[in-house]
């Protein structure tokens, strides 16, 4: 498997995750039952307690907002480097800033989903980040 090979396979992850984060989330603002807290008093209190930066939303939409953004950070990520690995791969190979980006981005995600969240995005960016990373060792 070549360099080009395994830069296409380490975004799929990314783009997974980040279009069922989007997905999952877009579902919570209707039906909250995938990001949203277990007990629904926390739900209910979210949506009474404003941001001390402003009142101008409730922690419930902020938390919305922050979970569709954080899906679409990861799968424009993701499908990003689908492109210029796809049909420019040569970028990668010329940029080197370009082809060292993609595994510390997945790295990050790494590190915050073992930190902050739970497996599935642990395995995920995982799997990304060796990809991305092996994929940088046989350039």
């Amino acid at each position: 498997m070549g360099t080009q090979s395994f830069f296409i396979a380490g975004t799929l992850p990314f783009i997974l995750l980040g279009a069922l984060h989007i997905i999952y989330t877009l579902i919570d603002i209707r039906m909250p039952t995938r990001f949203a807290p277990y007990k629904d008093e926390v739900r209910l209190s979210m949506l009474g307690s404003t941001l001390m930066v402003t009142r101008q939303t409730n922690m419930w939409r902020a938390w919305l907002g922050l979970n569709i953004s954080h899906g679409l950070g990861a799968l424009f990520f993701g499908l990003a480097y689908l492109a210029i690995a796809e049909f420019d791969f040569e970028l990668l190979i010329r940029v080197p800033a370009l082809l060292y980006l993609a595994p510390f981005m997945a790295l990050c995600y790494v590190i915050l989903s073992i930190k902050y969240w739970f497996n599935v995005p642990v395995i995920g960016t995982s799997l990304g980040f060796a990809c991305f990373a092996a994929g940088v060792l046989v350039s």
